[in-house]
Order: C-alpha cells, then structure tokens, then sequence
C-alpha cells in the first residue's frame, strides 16, 4: 500500500511535468525543486506514520529476492557504471549476503551492534563498542538496566538535599 502510495504521487508529478518540457530552464528547475520538496516531504510523513504505528517494513522472501535481483541483473548495462559495480559485488557475495533467510531469528542485518539494539546507532556510539573497555562498560550498563538498578530516581534532588539539612529554619 505504501509503495502503491508513493506510485501514485510520482505519477501525478510526471503528469504535471509533462507540461513543463516548453518553459525556459530556469523555470523549469524552480518547478522541479518545488515538487522535489513536496515529494521527499510526503515520503518524509509516510515513514514518520509507519514509526508513529510500530509497522516494520515487510521482508522479502528469499525467492522474491532472487527474482528482483536476477531482474536486476538482465537490466545491468542499463544502469550506471558504479551501480553495475556493487550489484557484480553483490553477486560475488550473494550467498553471505542472503545467509540470514536460512537461519531461524537470524536478523537482516550483519552488524551486530545494531542487531542488538535493534536500530542504527550514531557514529560516536558506534566507535564506543570498537574498544575492548568501551564493549564492557556497555555490558555492565545492560546489566543493571536489566537489574532494575537504573530506575527512575524515587526521589527529587531537593528532597535529597533536605536529607542533609535537618534544622532548616523556615522563618
């Protein structure tokens, strides 16, 4: 449904461009980076609303992938050098690539670090776990997460702070 979605948006565009083929340049390119920006905002909103919902993406079968990259490759000198470069990459590697499909629970991704954690985690976080001491202040940290020791705090900083100050004169 998404993609049908976005379908329909790219075919409203090309229709409307069609229009445009006879303005000067310059008009046209304000034109096109208008739409642009509509477009990569819708697309924006879709993902925001698919998140929003907890959908995951659908996966692929092992068959569906084998059929739209062999697609893929019956069309290859259509496409850019540097894009007939990865999909022969792809090819070379393609049973590494493709392992998780026979792996029961196996995840899509072959980082673990992001596997783990279920997401893509920024740069710096990443260079963290690339150390031995940076993997085991992370496991100590799960750890007392899982614990409960890391809970939210029961009490406030003042109140804390009162602790120490037990003939506090109000007046």
């Amino acid at each position: 449904m998404h993609i049908k979605r976005v379908y329909d948006v790219l075919t409203l565009y090309l229709a409307n461009e069609m229009g445009y083929d006879l303005l000067t340049p310059s008009s046209y390119m304000a034109w096109l980076k208008s739409n642009m920006s509509i477009f990569r905002q819708f697309v924006h909103e879709r993902e925001l609303k698919r998140r929003r919902k907890d959908e995951n993406l659908e996966q692929r079968t092992f068959f569906g992938a084998v059929k739209e990259f062999a697609t893929l490759m019956v069309e290859i000198d259509s496409f850019e050098a540097f894009v007939q470069k990865r999909l022969r990459m792809i090819k070379k590697n393609w049973k590494h690539l493709t392992e998780f499909y026979f792996i029961e629970d196996a995840p899509a991704t072959n980082n673990s670090i992001e596997n783990y954690y279920s997401t893509s985690l920024k740069t710096h976080r990443k260079k963290q776990l690339r150390t031995e001491r940076g993997i085991k202040n992370q496991m100590k940290l799960s750890a007392m997460k899982r614990a409960g020791i890391l809970s939210k705090c029961k009490k406030t900083l003042l109140e804390v702070f009162l602790m120490f100050v037990p003939f506090l004169d109000t007046g």
